[in-house]
């Protein structure tokens, strides 16, 4: 058993507060809500990639918490109204929650100097949780994804969160919490999975492809792709549901070393092709362009295999499920 309460895999700040209400008030396994965020959203700038999208909303992920785990999820940022006013209903939300209420905010991280900034980058767009202290002047803080909690200054947050360029926000009541039915699990892993398409490998293509073909855009390059190790972070998602499945299946421990280093090499795939983008930047030589595609290839087929294990194991899971019903023990 790979105990799931003490799990902590740095991979998607959205997700991770879900988890983290989850886990904190209830027993309930909540590693299949990490199912396909090897597919989440990203962006695509001018400038290049970026882990965060302009378009990103997290209203799927909310319905999805509400459907899996019972948890009402709703949206309190309205983008309609200007910064002030949504700091104003954020103020109001935070200190008049009820226990059971855990109120989520986007900020820049950026502009919150005394946190450890993990990627070194500006803008930094996550989501916290907050609460109010005892203090009128320090909110609480819990950085699920990043595993950090502590006061800080409530002032000193709301503006990072009025001067955030992607402002959101939603709160989540925990009262209740269900254990998923087995037919949602298996409609989430399938809502967003896709074995024959990777957006990120193809997107990636292009970009490469395009900015060596135009000599004065070679040394932008290393920037283009800087975020890519904040979204590659995603991909120990499969980590995440090959736990489950493990635990659940009593599958044998060679299967999930296995798979657990091709998630590894599929993690370093991704980092060797930052390293030979920014070595192409310095040097201006398109020589590494061969090699970087053919690691965009290695990419692909190393996740495609993943993708296959992971659906093999759901089926398995979803046979033994049934199988249990038709026993009578569920």
């Amino acid at each position: 058993m790979f105990g799931w309460k003490d799990q902590r895999i740095k991979v998607h700040c959205v997700l991770s507060c879900m988890c983290e209400v989850v886990k904190r008030h209830s027993n309930v396994d909540y590693r299949p809500f990490y199912f396909n965020v090897w597919e989440e959203q990203f962006g695509w700038h001018e400038a290049g990639l970026s882990y965060y999208s302009d378009s990103f909303q997290p209203t799927r992920l909310m319905k999805w918490n509400e459907r899996l785990f019972g948890v009402q999820t709703v949206q309190w940022h309205a983008p309609h109204q200007d910064p002030a006013t949504n700091a104003a209903k954020l103020v109001e939300l935070v200190e008049q929650a009820p226990r059971h209420r855990h109120v989520v905010v986007q900020i820049d991280m950026s502009l919150m100097p005394e946190r450890e900034n993990t990627f070194n980058l500006s803008p930094f767009p996550h989501y916290v949780i907050v609460s109010a202290t005892e203090r009128e002047d320090q909110w609480f803080m819990l950085d699920a994804d990043m595993k950090w909690e502590g006061t800080v200054s409530r002032e000193q947050l709301l503006q990072a969160f009025i001067h955030n360029a992607y402002p959101d926000g939603f709160y989540m009541d925990a009262q209740t919490i269900q254990t998923p039915t087995p037919e949602n699990v298996i409609a989430f892993f399938y809502d967003q999975f896709h074995l024959d398409r990777n957006d990120l490998v193809t997107g990636l293509r292009t970009l490469v492809t395009r900015l060596t073909e135009d000599p004065s855009k070679i040394a932008s390059l290393g920037d283009a792709l800087k975020h890519l190790y904040v979204i590659v972070i995603r991909k120990y998602g499969y980590d995440y549901a090959l736990m489950f499945f493990h635990d659940e299946l009593q599958l044998p421990r060679d299967n999930y070393e296995y798979w657990a280093q091709q998630i590894r090499d599929l993690v370093q795939a991704f980092n060797t092709l930052q390293f030979q983008a920014v070595k192409m930047s310095l040097t201006g030589s398109t020589g590494q362009l061969t090699s970087m595609l053919e690691t965009l290839n290695k990419a692909e087929a190393i996740e495609r295999g993943i993708k296959m294990e992971m659906e093999r194991e759901l089926t398995l899971w979803s046979a033994a499920q049934y199988a249990h019903v038709k026993g009578g023990t569920m």
